[in-house]
């Protein structure tokens, strides 16, 4: 009574805003002008906006309000809490204030919530007391039940029809921009007006089923299935599934479980649709806290019964990305950056290899997870630096929870290889594996230890390949260029085994003693002339080594068999040769290129063989990081 008595001396304060009237005594909040500006016109009803619905007995109000009623409209819409609800005096402020006017009144019979784009929903009363709904008051008659939304969304009338499921550990409620399916036993309470569940913008063509509630068990599908499978078809069609936290059902994906549950394809939403400030309407991902984490990439997936998804709705991760295709940007001419439900896909343009691993990781609030290359270990290695200007171009609630992983099936020489390359991206850390059955797991601590940008299966610079063999026991795409190493290799060992020109060969001797005596120093001996052929010497470790072929030396001659010479004659005979000869110089290696074979450095045109072919520019092994001093290999010497 004594707040009846103060709104009777204050004097009555009526501003207009736009199509909207604003009733107050001594001044308007604003957050009540807002909501005020952001009403929508009805035709033929005017907004009244009241921030105490005890405004209504006040005695001016009729005499200040019969300017526009009846005069200009037929009836009002009372925007003020529980005003459709008696107070201790019996009076309900609705009903009063439609005999003052002899006018309809429309009141809400709880309290109001103001959704993103003006929209109004009224909340139901904990204890029961008030439905949540919009009361139509006529002079002398009853009110009438006139929806739960201003405006009233032309699928609203479907969810009165929706049928109870009947399932006991299951609540079914209504939000603002649809239906509401969470465990009726939460550990946070009965969820509040302020819940973001209730600043979903209400859009007047889709019907949003949120679906688990954050902090809570996730469902069971047979649940979420049950409930769907009750809807009318007229519901099903402008139904949006939207999960509302992490792992929403425990016993498969939301958009699988769904759209069996349907029998049609279903629009999936990857997180909750809120009105982001300076941004628009966003899809966000919400941590177990309920709190929003980052902004997803894809916004929507297209689930099909038994048939997977596809991405639907995206947003550019960066600018200055070139389309491909379906949720597909290029990063550079042979690179292509897919974007997934879960963050980004980066891999070779028409490589897919492990395509449904990757698609079908689910989005987490707390990483956004990149996977770099396929499921294949025979593919090459991308511009890391492509890579890192583009992963420090993401937003930065993106890049604080950037997570980078590599398929299990690219070897573990990839995942090396990342790891360096992305080094300043990955702090030290090395990025995970992503399995064949779509788990990401850290790497296995027992593995040995390998450097990082190599192969775990490519050599040393002291350990040999076979030819024809790739460090990863794999044929190699530049065969052609190994069988010419070969050829090569046969013509040195005819030199090798060929007789010295001051000697005649024993019978049944196959070489001569300076073979034996060059393979002993490492240099390869000729005629006079002959080309130099440069050899690799293998430093003594415990790596075993390729030895050369070297053939048996002759056994000694008889004395009175062959011709004799003074020794010093042979001496200075054999020092002349030696300094007509070429010089054979060791090739110097670095690691982690490793040379297998000793391939000569020149050859005669005539037993050069035919020329060979370009090599391709695609490579099995792994290419060296920025900054490495490397040589070229053998076969672009």
């Amino acid at each position: 009574m004594q707040h009846q008595r103060t709104v009777e001396v204050s004097r009555l304060r009526v501003d207009e805003v736009g199509d909207t009237l604003l009733v107050s005594t001594g001044g308007v909040h604003p957050a009540t002008a807002a909501v005020a500006r952001a009403l929508p016109a009805e035709n033929g009803r005017i907004c009244v906006v009241m921030s105490d619905p005890a405004l209504a007995y006040h005695p001016e109000l009729g005499f200040r309000l019969c300017r526009w009623v009846p005069a200009h409209y037929e009836s009002v819409r009372l925007i003020a809490p529980c005003a459709a609800v008696a107070d201790q005096t019996g009076k309900i402020p609705a009903q009063v204030l439609s005999d003052l006017l002899e006018a309809d009144v429309v009141a809400p019979d709880g309290e109001l919530v103001a959704t993103p784009g003006g929209a109004l929903y009224v909340v139901s009363g904990e204890d029961g007391s008030a439905g949540g709904h919009w009361l139509r008051y006529r002079p002398g008659r009853p009110p009438l039940i006139a929806g739960r939304r201003f405006p009233v969304p032309e699928w609203e009338r479907y969810l009165n029809d929706l049928p109870d499921p009947g399932i006991p550990e299951l609540t079914v409620e209504q939000i603002p921009a649809g239906l509401w399916v969470r465990r009726t036993r939460s550990p946070a309470g009965r969820p509040q007006p302020t819940d973001l569940a209730f600043a979903t913008p209400v859009q007047p063509d889709v019907v949003t089923l949120l679906v688990s509630r954050p902090g809570d068990p996730p469902l069971r599908g047979t649940d979420l299935r049950r409930l769907i499978e009750a809807m009318p078809a007229t519901l099903l069609e402008r139904l949006v599934v939207t999960p509302y936290g992490d792992h929403p059902v425990a016993d498969g994906e939301l958009g699988a479980v769904a759209s069996v549950a349907a029998n049609r394809t279903l629009r999936v939403r990857t997180g909750l649709p809120l009105q982001m400030a300076g941004r628009g309407q966003q899809v966000v991902a919400i941590d177990s806290e309920g709190n929003p984490t980052w902004i997803p990439f894809a916004r929507e997936v297209a689930w099909r019964p038994h048939g997977g998804g596809r991405i639907l709705s995206w947003t550019a991760p960066a600018d200055q990305l070139l389309p491909a295709g379906a949720a597909q940007l290029m990063l550079n001419e042979r690179w292509v950056v897919e974007i997934v439900e879960a963050g980004l896909w980066i891999r070779e343009v028409n490589r897919t290899e492990g395509a449904s691993a990757v698609r079908r990781l689910p989005l987490e609030a707390e990483h956004c997870t990149v996977v770099i290359g396929v499921g294949d270990e025979d593919q090459a290695q991308p511009s890391w630096r492509s890579v890192d200007r583009l992963l420090r171009r993401l937003p930065a609630e993106v890049f604080s929870r950037l997570r980078l992983a590599a398929p299990a099936d690219a070897g573990e020489w990839f995942a090396d290889a990342m790891g360096k390359g992305l080094r300043r991206v990955l702090n030290g850390l090395m990025p995970l594996l992503l399995t064949a059955d779509g788990r990401l797991v850290d790497r296995n601590p027992g593995a040995p230890a390998t450097s990082v940008g190599r192969s775990p299966s490519e050599p040393t610079e002291h350990e040999q390949v076979p030819a024809g063999q790739s460090s990863a026991g794999t044929p190699r795409r530049g065969k052609a260029a190994v069988d010419d190493v070969s050829t090569l290799l046969q013509y040195v060992d005819q030199i090798r085994r060929a007789t010295a020109w001051d000697e005649e060969p024993a019978p049944g001797t196959p070489a001569a003693a300076p073979a034996a005596e060059a393979a002993s120093t490492g240099e390869v001996v000729g005629e006079p002339g002959a080309p130099a052929v440069t050899s690799v010497p293998l430093a003594p470790a415990a790596v075993p080594q390729a030895q050369p072929v070297v053939s048996p030396a002759p056994p000694a001659v008889p004395v009175g068999e062959g011709r004799q010479r003074p020794q010093q004659e042979r001496q200075q005979e054999r020092q002349q040769e030696r300094q007509s000869a070429p010089v054979s110089v060791p090739v110097p290696v670095s690691p982690p290129v490793a040379v297998p074979v000793p391939v000569a450095v020149a050859l005669p045109s005539e037993n050069a063989g035919p020329e060979p072919p370009a090599l391709p520019a695609r490579r099995t092994s792994a290419a060296p990081a920025e900054g490495d001093s490397v040589e070229k290999p053998n076969e672009e010497a």
